[in-house]
């Protein structure tokens, strides 16, 4: 059957919509506006044009969108569509529900729930559900309120939770538009993980919809015997109470109408220079390699971060840091930092916006104090005790928007653990559309957040990891312990934690880097730290650079969804290297790398032409279309573009219920194809075809070098299905940002010279082939000219002007009479509506090269991994370096054109090396310069591994206790990671001491790489001791403990020591000795295994450490930490007897 179009036959569809409130649904079955609904159907999205080539199929539904009809159709029908051939999208599981952690077909019923969880309230308002038979239509909901619902929050697929007594639900269930109606029964209010907990009191944030009783629900909550702690107001829809009560009353509380969800609030939540500045502007070598000079990077382009105010949300912040001291501005408001001072805010603020006043530098020439956007302000705000009060997750971001924060950055979390999309984070996805409720209209603000230290894995992330709006981080390698470069810079840090979403969206949305990081440190000092912490504060400053930027460009700030869309399409592919797993990546997107590792100078320093569309419409209803037409403005490069949007808060119950609401679909058409966001070729470049992403709020659409043409950007309202833009409009609506690189609106010329630079040696001439390209079919002449050319030399183009598209070849010759050096040269293209420019290098050489000199290393004790430095050489180019161990002969060599290198690779220790540079040019080769002679250092005997999270830092009580035997060790610090000394790094000592003080954040004890590690030293004959009270909770117990440790049998958290005694063959006769735990004793049980002992034990007689000698290694393994023993003698006498076992 063929429908008649609306245009032929108004008065039709006049009829059709006063039957069926408004939506225009059509039947095709015996005239009926619906049919009976059967199982097995498909539900599917045309194009108007698809649908005209639609013969012999007969829809249950179909609702006409104008942009695209929505059909539901039986098994065979769809075969029909399929056989055809006909374009079409799938609306998949448009008829799946999940909720309370199950999932139903409604197109089946209802879900079977337990006793007792089934029902709402009969009688009186109460929440139900209403499902629609397709994407939302805005009278479909107006017909649902005039049956005396409420609509409370959107659900996926197609579904609301409303407010109302079940006789409105009754009539709601009668419109045609409605496919199921049910309960929204206490079992989706309370998640199951928390219905069978036992009395002891818990605190718990209660979400109750405005529009009930909310005074009522509080009193009904008393009466469980809850006591009712605070209250807060998050938006127009929710208010957020706090209440203690008892873990065994939550599912009475869940079953209190008004009551929406109950969350006990997580009790695992807390805290995630100029070297990663570099990395992050792409300003390192071919081999990875960093090289100082942020200051003038940013002096070049002009922006810094100056005017744009940062909130360091953290621990608290040393403000009279030197480094920091100038960046500070005032704080007012309830979460305002005051005299707190944190390690880790400190770190966190100096990755931001320190500005490197003290002028401290690092071994490798990087100022160790300089961030990201040294030109802005930070205010400082602390997260506890805030973040678990009613609405205090939202609290923080309206303190940050009124002390005149752009942007909020958090590298810390309520949750270590994922949960969802929970209370916490739908706080925080209310507070980038508008983070202060109580003031008119919409104040955004950008969330930057460090993704979990969640160790790779799958969906390993935290909250509010989960929510849509933010900017979430991940974390890349940067620095060793010794604060040298990692050259692995596009390696996921092991740290780093692994998405997806519960629910299945993509995250995180990019990294950065974060495993080490050096950066300001409390006492007015520096420290490398490893973390996803270390991660999002380079995006906070980055973010801070592009505001900037922008602010300049066009006079406003970007919104949080623009930022987004800057800086994903042009962050770095991560293809090939590793992910936190040791896994090889694959091409964005995914839920490792997201869209890749930042790329700051892309972003504010862009070498191609950009559009920028910042909310240039609102999208009201389903169906409704934006369109533009782009093209590349250079066809060498590629076109890259991003739709990112604010979308409206998912439901905040937590679980794998799917958090999206209103669907935007991204669709280009160029060439010929129709492409959708985030459909991707194995080359990285969008491939036509596939389904629209209807999951994630960002999607893009990337072209690699390409033809000119016109390329049709449409985006689409899919389901514009709640309010994505409160406090105007009406109930439905979403605004966007889209970004695009390398893009054009109209027609224009474009001007491009290879090479980039080139280098001669006088009189030869210098020649660059400049291509002057079409856009649109511009073909309007353009003029050529140069500027820049070296006093002495000619300029001549071959062909000028020239007509796009076409070529000419630039000369620069008699450069006989110019002088040597370095010359920029700017090519300039004058048409009669547009000029462009563009840069080349000009190096010219008229003598062969000088000696340069030898600057270090130079005499005894020089590190494993040196930079060799020397000066410049007179009119030097490139320069060869020769290394040369006396002994062993070995030689090393590289080429390079900087001044400095450092060899990934450590030198033999103890041992005398020779070094030498030589330069080059055009011209010829320079003299060698005279070498230069310096010994490396000698190893000792001792590995001293730090894999405490700093928070306390127990590195002291081991160093005092080895200084005072004068015995010499290294320090190999994880900060607070998998970053573990791999196998040849332990073969260089003799003992290893390994301690996991209160590590949080983090996994005590070596990772799975490190445990392979320690086997092969171990085998090898050496000794390691391990004090990780936490080793057997966070990696369960290993192969490694058990074969190599010696551990049979473990307890965790439960040995309860206030003093233990030596035993066995190896400390007996030591101790009673007094445990002070300085932090949280979860001291373990542990019971030795083949060949092991006890080597202490406890006041209450559980062995606290064991010890092994297999006869070709010794391990002493404790599961209560060494540094509890409470006086430095105690201590010291018990290390001293390991190492004497050792042999030390």
């Amino acid at each position: 059957m063929q429908f008649s179009s609306p245009k032929s036959n108004k008065w039709l569809w006049l009829v059709l919509l006063l039957l069926l409130g408004g939506g225009l649904l059509l039947g095709s079955r015996g005239g009926a506006a619906t049919a009976a609904p059967v199982d097995d159907t498909t539900a599917i999205t045309l194009t108007p044009a698809a649908y005209a080539q639609l013969r012999g199929v007969q829809p249950i539904h179909m609702v006409d969108y104008g942009a695209f009809l929505w059909l539901e159709l039986s098994a065979s029908d769809y075969a029909r569509v399929q056989n055809a051939g006909i374009p079409h999208q799938l609306d998949a599981n448009f008829t799946t529900l999940t909720l309370g952690e199950l999932t139903w077909d409604t197109r089946r019923g209802g879900p079977a729930l337990p006793a007792g969880w089934a029902e709402a309230a009969n009688s009186g308002p109460d929440y139900r559900l209403v499902q629609l038979i397709g994407p939302t239509r805005l009278e479909w909901l107006t017909a649902l309120e005039q049956s005396g619902l409420q609509l409370v929050q959107y659900i996926h697929p197609h579904t609301y939770v409303v407010w109302g007594e079940p006789a409105a639900l009754n009539q709601a269930a009668a419109h045609t538009f409605v496919r199921w109606t049910g309960d929204f029964a206490p079992a989706y209010r309370l998640l199951p993980s928390w219905r069978r907990l036992d009395s002891r009191p818990l605190d718990a944030n209660v979400l109750i919809y405005r529009g009930a009783d909310v005074d009522g629900v509080l009193r009904q909550l008393a009466a469980t015997g809850a006591t009712i702690t605070d209250q807060a107001t998050l938006n127009a829809t929710w208010v957020m109470a706090g209440v203690t009560l008892a873990g065994n009353q939550l599912g009475a509380a869940a079953r209190i109408p008004g009551v929406y969800s109950l969350q006990p609030n997580p009790t695992n939540g807390g805290l995630r220079g100029e070297m990663s500045d570099q990395i992050s502007v792409g300003n390192y070598d071919q081999n990875n390699q960093a090289y100082p000079g942020y200051p003038d990077y940013l002096a070049n382009i002009g922006v810094d971060g100056s005017g744009v105010i940062i909130a360091n949300v953290d621990g608290g912040v040393q403000d009279n840091h030197p480094d920091l001291v100038n960046r500070m501005v005032p704080c007012t408001g309830t979460t305002c930092g005051g005299g707190a001072v944190s390690s880790h805010g400190t770190h966190t603020a100096g990755i931001m916006a320190a500005d490197g006043s003290s002028g401290t530098m690092d071994g490798f020439g990087f100022l160790r104090g300089l961030g990201q956007a040294p030109g802005a302000n930070l205010v400082e705000q602390v997260y506890s005790p805030y973040y678990t009060q009613p609405g205090g997750m939202l609290l923080l971001m309206t303190d940050s928007y009124n002390n005149d924060a752009s942007l909020s950055g958090n590298s810390w979390g309520p949750s270590g653990s994922p949960l969802g999309y929970d209370d916490d984070t739908l706080q925080v996805d209310i507070g980038v559309r508008d983070a202060d409720p109580d003031a008119p209209g919409n104040q955004p603000l950008s969330y930057i957040l460090s993704f979990m230290n969640g160790n790779g894995g799958t969906s390993s992330q935290g909250t509010p990891d989960e929510a849509k709006n933010i900017f979430t981080i991940g974390s890349t390698k940067m620095q060793n312990s010794n604060g040298s470069q990692i050259l692995q810079i596009d390696d996921l840090s092991s740290n780093s934690a692994h998405g997806p979403a519960l629910d299945g969206r993509t995250i995180p949305h990019m990294v950065a880097p974060g495993c080490q990081v050096d950066s300001t440190y409390s006492g007015s000092s520096y420290a490398l730290l490893c973390g996803t912490s270390m991660a999002s504060p380079h995006t906070s400053g980055a973010v801070a650079v592009f505001i900037e930027y922008y602010r300049n460009l066009y006079g406003v700030d970007p919104s949080p969804a623009l930022i987004k869309a800057a800086f994903l399409p042009v962050a770095h592919d991560l293809a090939g290297h590793l992910d936190a797993d040791g896994g090889v990546l694959g091409h964005p997107f995914d839920s490792k790398q997201g869209w890749g590792r930042m790329n700051l100078d892309a972003a504010v320093n862009p070498d191609v032409l950009i559009q920028y569309f910042d909310n240039p419409t609102i999208l009201d209803n389903t169906g409704e279309v934006w369109s533009q037409t782009l093209s590349p403005a250079d066809p060498s490069k590629p076109m890259k573009m991003m739709l990112v949007w604010t979308d409206a808060p998912g439901h905040g119950l937590g679980g794998s219920t799917p958090a999206w609401n209103n669907d935007l679909d991204l669709v280009v058409t160029y060439q010929g194809n129709t492409y959708y966001g985030n459909q991707f070729g194995v080359n990285g470049w969008s491939t036509p075809g596939g389904s629209a992403d209807y999951r994630n709020n960002t999607e893009g659409v990337f072209f690699g070098p390409t033809a000119n043409g016109a390329a049709q950007v449409q985006v689409i309202a899919a389901d514009i299905n709640s309010d994505g833009v409160p406090n105007m409009g009406d109930e439905t609506d979403q605004d966007f940002a889209l970004v695009c690189y390398n893009c054009i609106t109209q027609a224009d010329f474009t001007l491009a010279a290879a090479p980039a630079s080139r280098t001669i040696c006088a009189p030869a001439n210098a020649h660059y082939d400049i291509e002057v390209g079409s856009v649109l079919g511009y073909n309007d002449p353009v003029s050529l000219s140069v500027s820049g050319v070296p006093g002495g030399a000619v300029s001549n183009f071959s062909v000028n002007p020239v007509v796009p598209p076409g070529n000419s070849l630039l000369t620069i010759g008699n450069t006989g009479a110019a002088a040597a050096g370095s010359y920029a040269l700017t090519i300039t293209g004058m048409a009669p509506t547009s000029t462009h420019t563009t840069d080349v290098g000009l190096n010219i050489y008229n003598a062969n090269p000088g000696a340069p000199t030898l600057v270090g290393p130079v005499g005894v004790d020089q590190p494993l991994v040196p930079t060799f430095e020397w000066s410049a050489a007179n009119q030097g180019a490139m320069y060869l370096l020769l290394v040369k161990n006396i002994s062993s002969g070995e030689l090393r060599y590289v080429v390079t054109s900087e001044t400095s290198y450092t060899f990934a690779a450590p030198l033999d220790p103890y041992a005398i090396h020779a070094w030498s540079v030589r330069a080059y040019n055009p011209c010829g080769a320079g003299p060698l310069a005279q070498f230069a002679f310096f010994r490396t250092q000698e190893i000792p005997p001792i590995l001293l591994v730090d894999d405490d999270d700093n928070g306390p830092d127990v590195r002291a009580a081991y160093t005092a206790a080895l200084d005072g035997m004068g015995l010499q060790y290294d320090v190999w610090d994880t900060n607070n990671s998998d970053n573990e000394p791999d196998a040849a790094t332990l073969l260089q000592y003799d003992a290893v001491i390994w301690f996991t003080g209160d590590e949080f954040g983090g996994a005590a004890g070596p990772g799975s790489a490190g445990e392979v590690a320690l086997a092969g030293y171990l085998n090898a004959g050496n000794c390691l001791f391990i004090s990780a009270q936490d080793y057997l909770y966070d990696r369960g117990q290993t192969a490694f403990m058990s074969t190599y440790l010696g551990l049979g049998s473990g307890s965790n958290d439960s040995g309860n020591y206030t003093s233990v005694t030596g035993q066995g063959t190896v400390f007996n006769g030591l101790g009673p000795y007094t445990l002070a735990y300085p932090f949280t004793d979860y001291a373990d049980i542990f019971n030795p295994g083949g060949g092991a002992e006890t080597a202490f034990v406890g006041n209450n007689g559980n062995g606290a450490a064991i010890a092994k000698d297999s006869g070709v290694y010794k391990t002493t393994f404790w599961g209560y930490p060494w540094e509890a023993i409470s006086t430095a003698g105690a201590r010291q006498e018990a290390m001293a007897t390991f190492l004497t076992w050792c042999g030390q």
